[in-house]
Formats: C-alpha cells, sequence, structure tokens
C-alpha cells in the first residue's frame, strides 16, 4: 500500500505553475492519509574543478543542475513522484530506491528540436540534458500525462508502452479562478479604462505559442473595432521574440492597441481573465492549455486553436479556429465581438466544464493512478 510519497520538484513556492501542481496534490490527497515529503534535486558532489569547468562554459551551473538534475538524497518511502518531466535525468544518474512516478506535462520541447522556427532550446546544454531527460522517462514505472494528447506524444516520439502511461488532467482552484468584479484601482493600476473591448493572450512569447499570428489577425480585425485592445500578459522567457513581437505590432500599426503586461502578480491573474471580453489561445502546440481553463472557470469566454491538447480542454464550450490562418481567427473574433449573447452562451459553457476540472478530481485521479499501479503490492 501507498503510505509515504516523496514529491520531487525544484525550489519553489506555489506560484510556479509545478508549485501549484504539487502544492494541490499535498492538500487533495490529505484524505487519503498519506504522508508527503517534498524534496528538490541537489547539486552532485562533483570535484570542484568540474564546476569551474561549466562555468566556463556559461553555464548557471547551480540552475542547470535543479532543472536538470542528476543528484538527490532520497529519504525511504513508498512512492517517489517526480513533479515534472524534465526532472527524469535523474533516472539516468541516481534513480530513487523504489517505484517511480512522474507527470509528464509536455515533451514539446524534444518534438520541436529539428524545428529552427520553433525550437526553445538556447544552448547545446539544453538540448542535451533535455535528451537526458526523454531517456530517463523510460525508465519510471508509471507516467502521468496531463492530456490525452500528451500521453499520444509520448508513444509516438518516444517509443513508450502506452500501458504505462495515464491521463490525469489538471485540476485548478476555483475558489481563486471564479468571475468575481473589477476593482476600479486595477484598471487605473494597468492604464486599462471601461467601456473597451479586451482580448486577452496568457503565457510566454515561446515561438510555437503562435503570438505572430494573432498580432496579424488583430490587425484585420481594428478596422472593425478600432478601440479594441489586446493584452499579452507573462513574463518574457525568449527576450529575442519578445523583440520581434514588438516590432510587428509596431509595423502592423497596432502600438496603441496592444499592451505587453510584463510584471503582472500572480493574484492579479483571475482579476485580468474577469476583465477580458475573450481569450484568445492560437498556440500550435500545448501540452494541456491552462490559460483556457482558467478563463473558462472565471467565465471569460475562450477562442483556442484546433491543435494538440486544445481541443480536448475547451470541449465545446469554447471557438476553435485554424492556427495557421490570420483571417479565420479575425473573422471569428469579429462575430464574436459583435455578438454579445453568443459571448454570455459561452460564458455559461466554460463555466459549466471548467467545473469538471477541479482539484479533487485531479487528487482522486493520481491516488487513482497510484492505487491502480501499486495498490496491491506490499
Amino acid at each position: 500500500m501507498v503510505k509515504t510519497v516523496v514529491l520531487l520538484a525544484k525550489p519553489g513556492g506555489p506560484t510556479t505553475g509545478v508549485g501549484r501542481y504539487v502544492a494541490a496534490l499535498q492538500q487533495g490527497l490529505q484524505p487519503q492519509a498519506v504522508t508527503f515529503v517534498r524534496l528538490a534535486p541537489t547539486i552532485p558532489p562533483l570535484p570542484p574543478a568540474c564546476y569551474t569547468w561549466l562555468q566556463g562554459l556559461n553555464l548557471d551551473v547551480r540552475t542547470f543542475l535543479t532543472n536538470y538534475p542528476v543528484w538527490a538524497a532520497y529519504p525511504p518511502a513508498d512512492l517517489y513522484h517526480i513533479t515534472s518531466q524534465n526532472l527524469a535525468s535523474l533516472l539516468l544518474f541516481r534513480r530513487p530506491p523504489g517505484r517511480v512516478v512522474i507527470t509528464v506535462h509536455d515533451i514539446i520541447p524534444y518534438i520541436v528540436r529539428k524545428n529552427p522556427h520553433l525550437s526553445g532550446y538556447r544552448t547545446w546544454a539544453d538540448r542535451f540534458f533535455d535528451r537526458l531527460a526523454m531517456l530517463g522517462l523510460a525508465r519510471a514505472d508509471l507516467l502521468l500525462a496531463d492530456s490525452t494528447y500528451t500521453k499520444q506524444t509520448l508513444i509516438d516520439h518516444l517509443g513508450l508502452n502506452p500501458t504505462k502511461i495515464k491521463v490525469v488532467f489538471i485540476g485548478i482552484d476555483q475558489t481563486r479562478f471564479c468571475p468575481q468584479a473589477i476593482p476600479a484601482d486595477f484598471r487605473e493600476r494597468y492604464g486599462l479604462p471601461a467601456g473597451r473591448p479586451y482580448l486577452l493572450f496568457v503565457g510566454s512569447e515561446d515561438p510555437r505559442k503562435n503570438l505572430g499570428t494573432l498580432l496579424e489577425a488583430f490587425a484585420l480585425l481594428l478596422p472593425r473595432f478600432p478601440n479594441a485592445i489586446l493584452i499579452k500578459a507573462g513574463a518574457v522567457h525568449f527576450r529575442e521574440q519578445a523583440t520581434k513581437l514588438r516590432h510587428q505590432a509596431q509595423a502592423l500599426g497596432l502600438a496603441a492597441n496592444v499592451i505587453f503586461l510584463e510584471h503582472l502578480p500572480d493574484e492579479d491573474i483571475p482579476i485580468l481573465y474577469n476583465l477580458a471580453d475573450l481569450l484568445v489561445l492560437p498556440s500550435l502546440l500545448e501540452g494541456f492549455g491552462l490559460p483556457a481553463l482558467e478563463a473558462m472557470a472565471c467565465g471569460t469566454p475562450v477562442i483556442a486553436a484546433n491543435a494538440s491538447s486544445l481541443p480536448e480542454i475547451v470541449g465545446e464550450a469554447g471557438i476553435l479556429f485554424d492556427p495557421h490562418k490570420p483571417a479565420a481567427l479575425a473573422t471569428v473574433l469579429e462575430q464574436l465581438l459583435g455578438d454579445p449573447e453568443k459571448q454570455r452562451l459561452l460564458s455559461l459553457a466554460g463555466l459549466a466544464r471548467a467545473q469538471t476540472f477541479t482539484l479533487a478530481h485531479q487528487a482522486n485521479q493520481t491516488w487513482a493512478a497510484y492505487t491502480e499501479a501499486f495498490g496491491s503490492e506490499s
């Protein structure tokens, strides 16, 4: 029986996506009387000369070996749950002494590694260690995939055994992501006056997010809705791509209608969803698509790309479009902004669908996966 679980995650509080995932598991599985121990990878005991050599390659060694670890000191436990796929590199160097579960949010960097337009690898080390993590996934006893799409990528791209992969959808805190009023000081702080149509994108400027297509579609929309505002919310992770997007917005004549919110406190994100008239998610590749779910839980209508995991998350509660066709997206945006009743119906449908993605359901499905795989073992 599973009585003690080590949750292995890199350091960080509940403000990160994985941090929230770990906190939700601990809270949701409390009724099962499981003892949880949270553990972070450690820096391996290498000779000092090795670290000197690595620093000479312009690598932040401590940060890098936390993201792609090779070492950890494991306490005794019935189960070791590695909470993100990139940490699977551990299994090649220092495997836990018991049964191992790994949550796979996505393997998109590996999938697009040969595509110069979509690859997010910055250095040879990113590429090398991500490959090690992919090899490590095969050494787990059980994999939990965030979506059916992610499960299929593990089968198609890594050749993993489908019987060892269970789909467990992510849940969200629906006391946090829910319909709520917009405080007046929020609008003042971010310069977002009432009475204007707001389109929202939440996430990074990773090339696979396809923000260039969204900007092109927005340019086609503006003649019909000249006071519309597009908000891109999220910290910059790809500086070169962020600069390119700003230049594109300027070249399209959108500078006055596009707002980049790079420094947004975590507590303001649900309010921003509530302020927006529409959430637009044009991604070519998503392992899950959390912003779509968060927006639906806030009652914000969702328009998402008909690609990767997004159709299975949004279902019939949003509108799907071809992410390669800016004109198709512009048409959908124009139709929705001009039809308040359609927006209201999508809002209601999204709220209902979001209720099926709860933290309790995520915890119950995780526990079911544990017990199905290991519950009868001594």
